[in-house]
């Protein structure tokens, strides 16, 4: 029997999710993954774009104080009855029992963050879970393990109507990723929706009570606010309001959300390594324990792992030394005001965000230099403006999309190289 509500609403703009980079549902194939997997198919728009997958623990997991020898022939079973549970689930949920299924056995979180990654996800769907103590001792908080672990936006959808959120509420701390999460928001967002970039400011000395510095604070942090709300493409008839709080951060954005009634907490995480991945963030963590609504979050990785993926896959055109300096300049023709991401690759350090977000101003190479320089900023403007140049150049690549359209410019140099993506 097909689960239905009210009314099912869907996004205003849509995540463009496809078969190339779907949707991942994660469910335990249960009641309180309902929800989830229901959005799930809202936000994928269609099967094709969905994937669903279900992970469960090996039973050494379970008992890491006994292990305990296990047949494969029961681990076979095992994973034939999950498949069997998540697919009436899919059948009670979606109306679709013959949608694209997963099942393995492993560490969820892991397994499912490695999932997204082979599969160029564009968004994890999950349910909130539990978060009692007792779960939170024996390890099933398995969302924010996800967001700890996974390189892709992960949507915790709490329990009750599934439906796209009408009320968002943005942590905004002007990070690349509070801005990812309040592009990424809009996305998501019902249409009409009403979006909050709430800033919270700290509450000490200096700045009590918005007095003396204070004051400049305020100000400083109002204008930061409407200079990222501007530079949002919002939707007509959706609304994006500017909130400036102070006190603890993690009590002001959930007291905020339960005064505003708010779907959505959308917030951006700060891991740049991997234990800054397993320590989160206390607001973030808290934000995930505490909220009575859905929470979205973007990991620092999650726009650089989709460029680079969405990248290597597409065909790549090799310009020969002597067409270097016409083809940037084309290339600067055609792209300028797009936004992009760049990603050097080190030998020694490996895959490491550079920029991001920064709209293109030019790319240009130097014959006498023998030199890249690639300039972002606002065009025209009088804000910042970031260059970065490379010499020892040995070769320049344009990548397109199956369409031609130029998604990407490959720069080798030295014992590494540059990869400059472009968003759409």
């Amino acid at each position: 029997m097909r689960t239905t509500n009210e009314a099912v609403i869907a996004p205003a703009q849509g995540i463009r999710a496809t078969r190339s980079s779907p949707i991942v549902v994660a469910t335990d194939g249960h009641d309180q993954s309902n929800s989830a997997m229901l959005l799930g198919q809202i936000l994928a728009t269609d099967r094709d774009s969905l994937r669903v997958i279900s992970v469960l623990p090996t039973l050494s997991t379970i008992t890491p104080e006994m292990p305990i020898a296990v047949s494969e022939e029961f681990e076979s079973a095992r994973l034939r009855g999950q498949t069997r549970v998540v697919r009436q689930q899919a059948e009670r949920v979606l109306g679709d029992d013959a949608i694209d299924v997963e099942v393995h056995l492993g560490d969820p979180a892991m397994r499912i963050a490695q999932f997204a990654r082979t599969t160029n996800a564009t968004l994890i769907v999950a349910g909130l879970g539990r978060h009692r103590v007792m779960d939170r001792l024996f390890g099933d908080e398995t969302a924010l393990r996800l967001i700890r672990v996974a390189g892709t936006p992960v949507y915790a959808v709490a329990n009750g109507p599934a439906r796209s959120p009408a009320r968002i509420v943005v942590a905004a701390d002007f990070s690349e990723t509070s801005l990812r999460a309040a592009r990424l928001s809009l996305e998501v967002a019902a249409p009409h929706a009403t979006v909050y970039l709430v800033h919270v400011a700290p509450r000490d000395a200096t700045l009590r009570d918005w007095s003396e510095f204070g004051r400049s604070y305020k100000e400083d942090a109002g204008g930061a606010l409407r200079k990222l709300r501007d530079s949002l493409r919002v939707p007509a008839g959706m609304v994006v309001q500017c909130v400036l709080l102070q006190g603890d951060p993690a009590t002001e954005l959930l007291a905020f959300a339960a005064s505003v009634n708010a779907d959505l907490i959308a917030s951006g995480s700060h891991g740049h390594g991997f234990v800054a991945r397993m320590l989160v963030g206390s607001v973030t963590t808290r934000i995930l324990r505490c909220a009575t609504c859905s929470v979205l979050c973007v990991p620092h990785a999650a726009a650089m792992t989709k460029a680079r993926v969405t990248a290597e896959r597409s065909a790549a055109i090799a310009l020969s030394r002597g067409q270097w300096v016409d083809a940037l300049a084309q290339f600067t023709n055609h792209n300028a005001g797009r936004r992009s991401a760049v990603e050097a690759d080190d030998p020694d350090l490996g895959a490491q965000s550079q920029d991001s977000d920064y709209p293109l101003i030019s790319a240009s190479y130097d014959d006498d230099s023998g030199r890249i320089e690639l300039v972002f900023g606002e065009i025209g403007g009088i804000g910042r403006h970031v260059s970065r140049r490379m010499g020892d150049v040995d070769s320049i690549e344009v990548l397109r999309d199956e369409n031609g359209e130029e998604i990407a410019l490959r720069m080798s140099h030295g014992a590494g190289q540059t990869l400059l993506t472009l968003a759409e």
